[in-house]
């Protein structure tokens, strides 16, 4: 798809009122710091010493198990006391540590940008599915299909969502649509599905949706315990597939920040639409249309995963005037005022 031009970010769009964000940290040569040390207090970082005491002093020595230089006479001592030894309780196992099995290597960079670019970078290497999990996945779909083919043998059946622009997690489940099953109406095509799928015992926890806007069922395939979303008749899923694919290919940093970012949302139960959460394509278009703000506001496109991570909490959270502005999910990835809409 062509990409179009779209003139520069008005200015409007933003709240003046606060400083914006800062990247030079990120490229700064970490040879002028070289003689700059760090000192860690708490969870905060600072480019000072730790404090010592006053110099030319005698360094106190708090945790020293010395004796005073006092003598005394060893004849003058009572006897010890001598007390029965009380049965020993059995040492407690250390408690495991975690490991961030994810973060490869042990190099550190004293840059907090590097750093935080290398673990996103490290992080979405981690979600990558590897070819087992690849295999497992590609066997759920066909045994999938197989049901769906028997039924409809003319239909045509396709995968949409996050497996097939590859911005899936381990834990996302697999969209399913159904063109041209010649149903008059869903309902009875979900009703037909579910069917089969007990019948053949391939299946659990099966639910079919048929009042929703978009009709759909749900279950979980037994074998590899992969949950699957099948709709009927909704041609949108698969064109909006296309166009994240071609945006995943001109904009390197949109798949990693995806990613790290669904994970965010997960973790605090924030990813859901039906409950006010952010969804996986509204995501994708928050981050299109920051991407192409950045590249039309500044002379020369930002490469480090880090600073456009922090940019993306501090543009969201702090600087978008969202009472007057809107993002467009048309798949444009670009910001329009709520008063013209």
């Amino acid at each position: 798809m062509a990409e179009q031009d779209h003139p520069p970010f008005p200015e409007t769009f933003l709240y003046e009122t606060l400083s914006p964000i800062s990247f030079s940290a990120a490229a700064d040569d970490d040879d002028n710091n070289s003689n700059e040390s760090y000192s860690v207090f708490r969870n905060e970082i600072s480019l000072s010493e730790i404090p010592s005491t006053v110099p030319g002093s005698a360094t106190i020595d708090f945790f020293s198990l010395d004796v005073a230089e006092e003598t005394c006479d060893r004849d003058s001592l009572p006897p010890p006391i001598v007390v029965a030894e009380e049965p020993k309780t059995p040492a407690l196992a250390p408690e495991p540590k975690l490991e961030s099995s994810w973060f490869r290597g042990n190099c550190k960079f004293r840059s907090p940008m590097l750093q935080l670019h290398k673990e996103i970078v490290d992080f979405c290497e981690f979600l990558s599915p590897t070819s087992e999990e690849k295999a497992a996945r590609d066997t759920a779909i066909e045994s999938v299909f197989d049901v769906i083919k028997h039924i409809w043998p003319h239909c045509q059946v396709e995968v949409f969502g996050s497996y097939r622009t590859g911005l899936y997690l381990p834990t996302s489940d697999i969209d399913v649509v159904i063109l041209k099953s010649g149903l008059p109406n869903p309902q009875l095509g979900l009703n037909a599905l579910s069917r089969a799928l007990s019948q053949r015992s391939m299946a659990k926890k099966i639910q079919v949706i048929g009042k929703a806007r978009v009709p759909i069922i749900k279950f979980v395939e037994k074998k590899s315990g992969l949950a699957f979303d099948v709709s009927f008749d909704l041609d949108n899923g698969p064109k909006a597939a296309e166009y994240i694919q071609e945006a995943v290919a001109r904009w390197p940093p949109l798949r990693p920040l995806c990613l790290i970012l669904k994970v965010f949302l997960q973790q605090r139960e924030l990813n859901e639409v039906y409950s006010g959460g952010i969804g996986s394509y509204a995501l994708l278009a928050m981050l299109m249309a920051m991407l192409r703000n950045l590249r039309e506001t500044q002379a020369s496109a930002e490469h480090n995963l880090g600073v456009l991570l922090v940019h993306f909490f501090d543009f969201y959270g702090r600087k978008l005037n969202t009472t007057d502005v809107g993002v467009a999910c048309n798949g444009a990835g670009i910001f329009f005022s709520k008063s013209s809409s």
